[in-house]
């Protein structure tokens, strides 16, 4: 099991967590406050704190960080320790850093150094002590992108993308069988699916959304999962990286046919994993191949058929 930091945030810990959530795209995975708790307060727990967090867990970018508002005294002190935040490149980093910065202190200014690209040091507004950096230069790594153009409207393909049941019409490789589909499409929510292999091997897999664009883009963080939703690694490749940065954009084409290409990031890989992502384009490419062979059959399909009528009262 991984090491996990635990931060006490001393009476700040809800206002802390809502600041994650907008600026690292942090989600709660937990979270009970004193008054949830089934034994009576004890003495760190003033009559006046029920509503302060006893303990919760938030997740950025698949790593749990847990956190707690202490005896909420409103002094939180962090000191003898950093997070490190990898960005995907630089664009990224300078966002980060800026919205970390607001009312915080920056420690040491966000710069080219001679291990990466951009590497900053900053303490947020609560204390808490930041290391953002591009792992890699940006020109190193190889990005995954593969196009196709589908005779059909860009709303009909985007809904092909966006509905847990049409995704289950056409989702996947070639002959393989989706058994799980379920969606919550907002910036934080997820699509969680479950596959079955020509052989009968389940495989699951999970996006957690950060952008929505309707008709436009998506973009998410792709993982390999299980059956509960956590995160796992490639049950067949354990050298592939962990997380994958996805960007599907939709674009109208002449005829009335929809543009879609798929761009792929290993994300905040370890040299190796990216090592097994550069060397794996042309077994995507074949994936990717036969996924979208899928949804060029599924779409005509999608075009005749006609919602429900609903029940007379």
């Amino acid at each position: 099991m991984p090491v996990e930091p635990y931060l006490f945030f001393d009476g700040r810990c809800e206002e802390a967590i809502e600041f994650y959530k907008k600026t690292l795209g942090a989600q709660v995975a937990m979270l009970m406050r004193f008054k949830d708790s089934p034994e009576p307060p004890g003495e760190g727990c003033a009559p006046g704190n029920l509503d302060k967090v006893m303990h919760s867990t938030i997740t950025i970018r698949g790593t749990n960080i847990m956190a707690s508002d202490g005896r909420a005294e409103g002094k939180p002190k962090f000191e003898g320790f950093s997070l490190s935040f990898p960005a995907a490149d630089e664009a990224e980093a300078d966002k980060v850093f800026g919205d970390l910065s607001k009312n915080g202190q920056v420690q040491m200014p966000l710069t080219k150094t001679f291990f990466s690209p951009k590497f900053g040091m900053v303490a947020d507004k609560f204390g808490v002590s930041w290391m953002v950096i591009v792992n890699r230069p940006a020109d190193k790594a190889k990005d995954f992108v593969i196009s196709r153009v589908f005779d059909a409207p860009r709303e009909l393909v985007w809904k092909a993308f966006t509905d847990p049941k049409r995704m289950k019409e056409w989702w996947g490789p070639r002959d393989f069988t989706v058994v799980h589909s379920k969606m919550d499409l907002r910036p934080g929510g997820t699509y969680h699916y479950g596959m079955k292999s020509p052989d009968g091997m389940p495989m699951w897999g999970k996006f957690t959304f950060r952008e929505i664009v309707p008709n436009e883009r998506l973009v998410f963080i792709n993982s390999f999962s299980d059956e509960d939703g956590g995160i796992t690694r490639h049950p067949m490749a354990p050298s592939w990286p962990m997380l994958m940065h996805s960007t599907f954009t939709f674009e109208d084409e002449p005829g009335g046919k929809t543009k879609v290409t798929i761009r792929w990031q290993a994300y905040q890989a370890a040299p190796e994993e990216q090592r097994t992502f550069d060397a794996g384009h042309a077994s995507m490419t074949q994936g990717w191949t036969g996924t979208l062979d899928r949804l060029t059959a599924y779409l005509p399909k999608a075009a005749k058929s006609k919602p429900k009528a609903k029940a007379k009262a």
